[in-house]
């Protein structure tokens, strides 16, 4: 689920008007962990983001760290997309939503059967990730995806006539009888199979409204300073002296 959702809202992303980027004074530092981003529930603290954005820089150029711009573009879309993750993180501490150790291994057996032999290990080693980081991960999306299903996808009512709508929208052409716009829905699917994509298309329309209102239950804070030591040459860069503003 959460792999759908992700290819469907690349833009998640761009919705942070609420989230302010805010500094320690030297008391706070001593007085509270040094977090990178955190919600009134939770922290990511720096060595949690250079996790992440290692393994964010092989998706790039090995020579990115060359391009000042390019290079803190990367990084600001990374602040982005863990400021969303913290709150669906945040929101599912708080409605007690997990999952156990049994779970993640049912699952991580399921995933794994589409890697044979060794194929799973050559990954990890290609990307340079250990398999602690990506279990750690994988387990993240897997509570992710259990927030979403029981808090917006669940709570999505469909109608009789929302079935018939979507049946008439996606099947138009009756000599189609292959996959088609329903992303794999057929026209002789059922209507257990109409109502599941149906779900799914009104999960994803629902999204953006939805974690925008977990925004406001669980507002980000960015440390400026110490998102500073993230990037590079910002004093080289067009505008530099507010970079830092590109996250909010």
């Amino acid at each position: 689920m959460v792999s759908i959702l992700k290819k469907s809202f690349i833009g998640w992303i761009f919705i942070y008007g609420a989230l302010s980027l805010m500094g320690c004074s030297e008391s706070e530092k001593a007085t509270v962990p040094q977090y990178l981003i955190k919600t009134p529930v939770m922290i990511i603290t720096n060595s949690d983001f250079l996790e992440e954005l290692d393994l964010k820089r092989t998706a790039y150029p090995y020579n990115i760290n060359e391009n000042s711009a390019e290079y803190n573009e990367m990084v600001i879309h990374l602040v982005k997309m863990l400021s969303e993750e913290i709150i669906l993180l945040s929101a599912a501490a708080d409605k007690s939503v997990i999952v156990t150790d049994q779970d993640v291994e049912l699952a991580e057996d399921e995933f794994k059967k589409d890697y044979p032999e060794d194929s799973f290990d050559q990954i990890l080693l290609k990307n340079a990730l250990s398999y602690s980081f990506w279990k750690k991960r994988f387990k993240k999306n897997m509570i992710i995806d259990k927030l979403i299903d029981q808090e917006l996808k669940q709570k999505i009512e469909i109608t009789s006539r929302d079935i018939v709508e979507f049946y008439k929208k996606y099947h138009r052409d009756d000599a189609q009888n292959t996959e088609n716009k329903a992303g794999g829905l057929k026209k002789n699917a059922t209507e257990k199979e109409l109502i599941d994509r149906l779900r799914l298309q009104k999960t994803q329309d629902h999204y953006d409204e939805w974690i925008q209102q977990l925004g406001n239950d669980y507002p980000v804070e960015i440390n400026r300073e110490e998102l500073k030591t993230f990037l590079i040459d910002i004093e080289k860069t067009q505008g530099s002296e507010n970079a830092t503003d590109k996250s909010k």
